[in-house]
């Protein structure tokens, strides 16, 4: 089934200082094996880009699963079965699972799923769909809970889970405030995303410009970046506010990350500030991803992808796109042979 097909896998050679560079990775090539009983084998078509990969690939042994030296780098993927020794998967159908950043993946199924693009277009699936648009779902519905009078921050906005966290807010009626890099994210936040505000952090007074947009104090921070961002969204938080804790983008990088400085407010404001993990949802994903669905039905909902063409010796390349700011939304490698 395998015969004169060959596979390439990028892994990690030496652990990053800083930003992480395509120089501290290789590419392995080597034929692909023959299936054992059970086993499926799938062609990466396209694989998710995410920041917090920095977070796993660094020196620490403080974070869950850490990617070693000399390890295949880790990322979800959506892949077309190439061949099958299962009969749970027939040759044709598209998977999503943790491919890794390579052209084949060996699996016996566990853990994959069945993907239907009538639903939604397979790079969707890793976006809005996908962990990054179920994170926003859960988070912002289950945890946050807006709803009419309520103002809710968001920071990141113009990333994977950003943009989904301002439309779920925004569906349930609160009034929606985006945080991001420059001022054209910020026109693109409320032009085509449906935030009612947008703030460039790396212009003027964040706080001041918090103070304006939300005159009647903040009433739920979604953070994603951490860092001067989320301290500054802080000094504003309103009475029993939510601070949603789901990624510190800023954090990343540092070789000792560092907590919020005006905690402080979260005891005077009697608020809370909440970690969050989207896999205690697991069983309910189905039933989000059908709601979604009614949502894009209705034009209530809109995703956004940021696909780039390339293989896997480019994969470090656009994750430096992702991580300067490039993306628009969810950053996705569309792979050679995509469908």
């Amino acid at each position: 089934m395998t015969a004169n097909l060959i596979n390439k896998s990028l892994h990690l050679k030496r652990r990053p200082v800083g930003e992480a560079t395509p120089e501290d990775f290789e590419v392995h090539e080597g034929p692909v094996p023959e299936l054992g009983e059970g086993d499926i084998l799938v062609q990466g078509q396209y694989l998710s880009v995410d920041a917090a990969m920095r977070l796993i690939i660094q020196d620490s042994d403080d974070f869950l699963f850490r990617v070693e030296l000399g390890d295949l780098v880790r990322s979800t993927g959506i892949g077309e079965v190439v061949a099958s020794n299962n009969p749970n998967f027939q040759v044709g159908e598209h998977v999503l699972g943790g491919l890794g950043v390579q052209n084949y993946t060996i699996t016996d199924g566990t853990d994959f799923e069945k993907v239907d693009n009538t639903l939604a277009p397979y790079p969707a699936w890793l976006g809005g769909f996908g962990t990054s648009g179920l994170t926003a779902y859960f988070a912002v519905l289950d945890v946050c809970k807006p709803g009419p009078e309520k103002t809710v921050v968001v920071n990141g906005a113009a990333g994977a889970v950003g943009t989904m966290a301002g439309q779920f807010a925004k569906i349930k009626g609160a009034r929606t405030i985006g945080i991001t890099s420059t001022d054209e994210k910020c026109r693109w936040l409320t032009d085509e995303v449906g935030f009612d505000v947008a703030i460039n952090y790396n212009k003027g007074d964040l706080y001041e410009a918090l103070k304006e947009a939300a005159p009647d104090r903040i009433d739920v921070v979604f953070d994603n970046v951490g860092g001067p961002v989320l301290d500054e969204s802080l000094r504003w938080i309103g009475l029993r506010g939510i601070v949603l804790l789901c990624g510190a983008t800023s954090q990343y990088t540092e070789e000792k990350m560092v907590g919020p400085s005006n905690y402080i407010w979260l005891g005077t404001m009697r608020a809370c500030m909440q970690g969050f993990v989207v896999f205690d949802y697991a069983d309910q994903y189905e039933e989000a991803r059908k709601q979604m669905s009614e949502w894009m039905n209705e034009g209530k909902l809109k995703m956004f992808e940021y696909v780039v063409d390339g293989d896997v010796e480019d994969y470090m390349s656009v994750f430096q796109q992702m991580y300067g700011g490039k993306n628009l939304g969810k950053t996705v490698v569309r792979m050679p042979g995509a469908k």
